[in-house]
């Protein structure tokens, strides 16, 4: 029955059990799989209806609006002509909840759920066009992301309908790249760039093509800032990535999914957990270590207090893991590479601030300086190279010690670390000086090997980075 769905949603759980059962017009509704979880809201599931397959929407009473909005959604895509899973049914389950009813795209593939090569490209064309289509009747979706546009049997569809709003007539030139720039802006940098200059994004007829291109790049780059900050305000609550916990002086925070047994032991006595580990640095500011979690290779770094007079200076201050721990997320939400930032345990009382530690994955690899001293780069490693420090260029990313040895060679690819004092410069002038000493502090480190550092030098003055 429901009534443990309703009190999951309304406890604000950030999981249900399943199956879940209910009846809905003298057939059995089977909610078989859970496929989002908004708590206190709506959860989403997979099931069957009777003898169909179909995914269902169910609601809190508190938030019928949204149920509503499902609906209405709905009809605005049908008057508009514009293709829609069928709504099937929309009502009042038993306890009070609501549910919206639609037909389940068997074979469904979106552009999150990992298409590759021609066939994304023929996917991209074909959800622009689609994109098109809902711009010059009236239509645009608020919260547009990758899994509202569905494709099956050769067909394309729009889901989310909730998030769907319309306009008397078609969007104007503004409204319709405020939309494309919210929607690009979700793509890694390579391929938001390449968007942004392919043939087929519904440019509109009423403004000079290259004009256009303009403006929706300084759009995107806005509204990908706008995108970033709004998640990176949720790495410090709980959400569906993170745990935040705060007991005894202690504020946790974590990715969901790790052990809670290792989180326990290390909470209680970070430092006898890695007093067990791998010693790789002891300095004044930073003691690192390896070890593992669960059967999980993962480094440990401890930002010390090194006397009295560096306790007082950082009492009120961010501390190091914490800003380590939100450029992590920035750099891996920007494209580039960095180790999984794990966990943040921080000592707290109330705003002032002690030692702290960060758990990140370990990636394993070599510093860049060991294995660059020893052969050449690889064409494809140059361009990861590259690509870092165009990615930083783009968004204004200061790192502070961009040193060799920050960068690991790894069988993933480059990886950037040591993200202590990594920030972003909202003057263009400011940025100027910090990105310039970023570059000399990198090249600094190959005066003794004359090839590379013609090679790195190169490399930061081509076109790549223009």
């Amino acid at each position: 029955m429901t009534d443990a769905l309703r009190s999951a949603l309304e406890d604000r759980q950030w999981q249900v059990v399943t199956p879940v059962e209910s009846a809905v017009d003298g057939e059995s509704l089977v909610l078989e799989q859970s496929l989002r979880l908004l708590p206190g809201k709506r959860a989403t599931f997979a099931g069957r209806w009777g003898r169909r397959a179909v995914v269902a929407k169910v609601f809190l009473p508190s938030v019928e609006r949204e149920q509503q909005a499902e609906v209405s959604g709905f009809n605005a895509l049908q008057q508009a002509g514009l293709p829609a899973p069928a709504l099937l049914w929309a009502g009042a389950l038993e306890n009070g909840l609501l549910a919206v009813i639609y037909e389940k795209l068997e074979g469904a593939e979106s552009l999150g759920s990992g298409v590759r090569g021609e066939r994304r490209s023929a996917f991209l064309a074909a959800t622009f066009e689609l994109l098109a289509s809902m711009h010059r009747a009236g239509v645009w979706q608020e919260d547009i992301h990758f899994d509202n546009f569905l494709l099956a049997n050769g067909k394309m569809f729009i889901v989310d309908n909730a998030s769907l709003k319309s306009a008397a007539g078609p969007l104007s030139v503004e409204q319709s790249l405020d939309n494309l720039a919210d929607f690009i802006a979700q793509f890694p940098w390579r391929e938001r760039q390449a968007l942004l200059d392919s043939p087929y994004l519904p440019l509109s007829l009423d403004i000079a093509e290259d004009k256009a291109r303009l403006l929706l790049h300084e759009k995107t780059r806005k509204r990908w800032w706008y995108r970033a900050n709004k998640y990176l305000t949720k790495i410090y609550r709980n959400c569906t990535e993170i745990v935040v916990s705060r007991t005894g002086g202690w504020h946790l925070a974590y990715k969901r999914g790790i052990d809670e047994v290792w989180l326990s032991k290390f909470k209680a006595a970070p430092d006898s957990v890695m007093v067990r580990a791998t010693l790789l640095k002891d300095g004044n500011s930073a003691t690192v270590v390896r070890t593992e979690l669960a059967g999980r290779p993962v480094i440990i770094k401890r930002y010390n207090i090194k006397n009295a007079g560096h306790r007082l200076r950082r009492l009120f201050r961010e501390t190091r893991a914490s800003n380590a721990w939100r450029a992590a997320h920035l750099l891996q939400m920007a494209g580039i590479k960095t180790p999984v930032p794990l966990v943040l345990l921080e000592q707290r009382r109330g705003p002032l601030r002690g030692v702290a530690y960060l758990v990140t994955e370990d990636v394993g690899g070599e510093e860049m300086l060991d294995v660059f001293t020893r052969r050449e780069p690889t064409e494809i490693e140059l361009i990861e190279v590259a690509e870092t420090f165009r990615v930083m260029q783009e968004l204004q990313l200061c790192h502070g010690d961009l040193k060799a040895t920050n960068f690991l060679v790894t069988d993933r690819g480059i990886q950037l670390i040591d993200l202590d004092v990594l920030h972003a410069v909202a003057s263009s002038a400011a940025f100027k000086r910090c990105q310039q000493k970023d570059r000399e502090r990198f090249l600094r480190n190959w005066y003794a090997h004359p090839g590379v550092e013609k090679t790195f030098k190169s490399l930061l003055s081509s076109d790549r980075l223009l």
